[in-house]
């Protein structure tokens, strides 16, 4: 759900701030007004309880603001300096008659959002890997143009060079529509400043009514009991319209378990002429006004077919806050003991530069798109590249609902990069969202505003030990008897964009063997659930005193540009299928079942597909044919889900048409400067006629020793319950996929790190001894247990003794 308080500020997205824990400061500078997002200050550490040791080593200072500026690669995001410079060339222009976004009416021509234009992959590389001259630095803007030569529309244009803009010209995609009706665009500010009047004007007669029969809530002239709204989407279903269901909610915390159960349809192009076209409430489609006043004074000035619960007490509030509770004292600890926390003996193995970040072989560049969110540049592994870039392209989401209750949630479909899945990346909670030893990164948006925002400490980036074994054996039944555990440590980067109700924890995992993302690429992570008034059991739970959460489905898709030991890469399938085996050995049975590798190699993008279907499973691969490892094999990486949905929707419907990537899990096409992203900003609002069809990049052009690159969704079915609320667990709903080294190596690359324990008995003198591997001992930080390695070699003398010895 997508809620709109009163006011401009609430509009943003990611707009909903835990009180008390940020704030939001205004900085001038020299470039106008920039908007800093600030974490709270650091607290002086307490005196320490026990004194266990000093932890020492290299340090990187916490906050971005406190590091050297890095200098600029063709990877970084536009700076403060550049996004201004950009917005204020434009407005220079005469031709597009542009108006400061602060003073402009919904139908100005104004500058919607601005961010990095990246150089071509060419350019690039031979920059970068050919010692060849940077690529010049560009932005692509979107503008409104509701006044224009060429009529209204929607401008992407590519302006530069930076940072001092002598050019713009539009940007067009062969595969995509060359003019974006202005009905394409995102909601904005300045819309929902269009909304509120239209809605405030029809609660001037709702208001009586509503407030008699809930508690005293209403839109006007409210003071600790209001109402607010949220919009869905989509906005319409092809371009010639702009219509919208808006839902009302008490305006407390956790608003999304609060529906009023009145949901109200606006419609219209001009803004001038918007008006309410059908209201839904008391489980009844109303014309307008006049016919829910003339029912409710008929019928003795009630509320027909409608029993509202109104909550009254802080008690009654209590199932939509993050309040303890206070009848739950099995969940304390004894004595209120804080949990066990992440530290470093030795200091940080990390290094960073800028957004630039270092560790255990590993080599990438972060970024971060005010549309879409996440991207990672240039991933390498051990000096060789591995992917040029994997980043996020969509996160979609399709509800269900009854259309007789609830038309808000039976139509909504949300495509998240509309509505800045960038800018909603507000700061990170120090010592929850990320650990202790994290160290943060802040990232400028200009979106939906004339200011550029900084959103100061919306990543993280920290070394995590996992807890468990990346492999170990102990083989203590036969000579040599031996026993080996190898640590998983794993570089973890976070972001968390709040867009709205939904708060999408992304994490990128690296791992010493060389795989990204397991336990999965990017989580989905916890929110708060869009409810209706709880009418029909066959959409949802009940999961508060009278709301549920509709059951739906979310799919998030990622472009993944993988270079395999090169760029002539090609698609292997590695399908498993039963056969039937002859045992001529074996006297009670002629045959048994077993199981068979069939690999094939894809000739087309048509073949190159990936649905996954658990009676042929198949590992999909990107491989490269004439770069063999030492066994002989094509070196590869695996495209591995960890979670996938099935579309129910049929290909013939018409959310299908900008919904399509949905429908592959993998689908690999040859790379194309020409195919930038799989989804834009534009196609939520008219998803019958779309500016992109994913589909059409699958045009049948050869995926053979070709450049690639993997487009990737994964989702999960969600049906709310009473364990959502006030929101989704994160221990819930993770979905992702993980790029594993496929025949890369000649051999687990985690063999080649230090942090491993190797125990061996000697049964010339019978003591068991603990390899040293030449890692320095950790400080001691904290308090030991008492078991240790050399401790658990006693294990050696388990019953289960040796089968041979004499």
């Amino acid at each position: 759900m997508r809620a709109s308080m009163r006011g401009a500020w609430a509009r943003r997205a990611g707009s909903f701030l835990l009180a008390g824990l940020l704030c939001l400061l205004a900085t001038p500078s020299a470039y106008g007004a920039v908007k800093v997002r600030k974490a709270p200050p650091p607290r002086s550490a307490p005196p320490p309880r026990h004194a266990y040791g000093q932890c020492a080593g290299p340090t990187i200072p916490p906050l971005e603001k406190d590091r050297p500026t890095a200098a600029l690669s063709p990877f970084s995001e536009l700076t403060v300096q550049e996004l201004a410079a950009v917005r204020d060339f434009l407005l220079s222009k005469p031709e597009l008659g542009l108006v400061h976004y602060d003073e402009a009416t919904p139908t100005d021509n104004v500058i919607f959002t601005v961010e990095m234009l990246p150089p071509t992959k060419a350019d690039v590389l031979a920059h970068i890997d050919g010692g060849g001259p940077a690529p010049p630095r560009r932005a692509q803007a979107v503008m409104f143009l509701y006044n224009h030569t060429d009529g209204p529309q929607c401008l992407r244009a590519e302006v530069g060079p930076l940072p001092s803009p002598t050019y713009y010209k539009s940007i067009n995609y062969t595969k995509h529509t060359p003019h974006i009706h202005i009905h394409s665009r995102p909601g904005s500010i300045l819309e929902y400043n269009g909304v509120d009047a239209i809605l405030s004007e029809a609660f001037k007669v709702l208001d009586p009514i509503v407030a008699e029969v809930n508690g005293g809530y209403r839109f006007n002239d409210c003071e600790d009991k209001c109402l607010t709204w949220s919009d869905s989407s989509p906005r319409g279903i092809v371009r010639s319209e702009r219509k919208c269901w808006f839902a009302m909610l008490r305006k407390v915390e956790g608003l999304y378990l609060h529906p009023l159960g009145l949901e109200v349809s606006r419609v219209g192009s001009d803004y001038t002429k918007w008006y309410v076209d059908k209201i839904q409430y008391a489980n009844r489609l109303w014309n307008n006004t006049a016919e829910i006043v003339a029912w409710y004074e008929a019928n003795n000035r009630t509320t027909p077919g409608f029993n509202p619960w109104n909550p009254e007490t802080e008690e009654d509030y209590r199932f939509s806050t993050f309040n303890p509770r206070t009848d739950t004292a099995p969940h304390l600890p004894p004595g209120g003991r804080p949990g066990p926390r992440l530290y470093e003996p030795a200091g940080k193995r990390y290094t960073v530069n800028g957004k630039h970040i270092s560790w255990m072989g590993w080599d990438l560049n972060m970024g971060m798109r005010s549309t879409a969110g996440m991207r990672l540049w240039d991933v390498r592994f051990n000096g060789t590249r591995v992917a040029y870039e994997i980043s996020l392209q969509e996160a979609a989401a399709a509800y269900g609902g009854d259309s007789t209750s609830s038309p808000f949630q039976a139509s909504t479909f949300y495509f998240d990069s509309s509505w800045g899945m960038g800018p909603s990346h507000l700061s990170l909670v120090p010592g929850s969202d990320c650990p202790d030893t994290a160290t943060y990164f802040d990232f400028s948006h200009l979106w939906d505003g004339h200011d550029v925002q900084m959103n100061e400490n919306s990543a993280c980036v920290f070394e995590m030990d996992m807890g468990l074994p990346l492999r170990r054996h102990h083989q203590h039944h036969t000579r040599p008897k031996f026993a080996a555990s190898i640590k998983t440590y794993a570089l973890v980067i976070r972001s968390i964009s709040t867009v709205y109700n939904y708060d999408y924890q992304w994490d990128h995992v690296f791992y010493t063997d060389g795989t990204i993302g397991e336990p999965v690429a990017s989580y989905l992570r916890s929110r708060y659930l869009q409810t209706v008034r709880h009418e029909v059991d066959s959409y949802s739970y009940k999961l508060s005193p009278d709301a549920g959460g509709t059951l739906h489905d979310h799919v998030v898709h990622w472009k993944v540009d993988l270079d395999v030991a090169g760029q002539s890469n090609s698609v292997m399938r590695s399908t498993i299928v039963p056969e039937l085996v002859d045992t001529p050995w074996h006297p009670s049975v002629k045959t048994t079942w077993g199981k068979r590798l069939v690999r094939s190699i894809a000739e087309t993008e048509h073949n190159a597909t990936l649905l996954i279907n658990p009676s042929t499973p198949t590992h999909m691969a990107v491989v490269n044919e004439d770069a063999l490892n030492a066994r002989g094999n094509p070196r590869g990486y695996r495209i591995d889900h960890k979670t996938y949905t099935y579309p129910l929707i049929p290909d013939d419907a018409w959310i299908m048409e900008t919904a399509n990537f949905m429908k592959y899990h993998v689908a690999v096409t040859e790379y194309k400067d020409d195919e930038p992203t799989s989804a834009t900003i534009f196609d939520q609002a008219t998803p019958k006629e779309p500016v992109v069809r994913f589909e059409d990049y699958i045009d049948g052009d050869s995926v053979r020793r070709k450049d690639l690159v993997a487009w990737v969704s994964a989702g999960t079915w969600h049906v709310p319950v009473a364990e959502d609320a006030p929101n989704t667990p994160s221990t819930a709903h993770a979905v992702g996929f993980v790029l594993r080294p496929f025949n890369y190596f000649d051999e687990d690359a985690a063999l080649h790190t230090r942090d491993i324990t190797i125990i061996r008995k000697d049964f010339e003198t019978g003591e068991a001894a603990v390899v040293d591997t030449g890692m320095a001992a950790p400080r001691d930080c904290v308090p030991q247990a008492g078991l240790t390695a050399h401790a658990a070699a006693n294990s050696f003398d388990s019953p289960t003794d040796d089968y041979y010895d004499e």
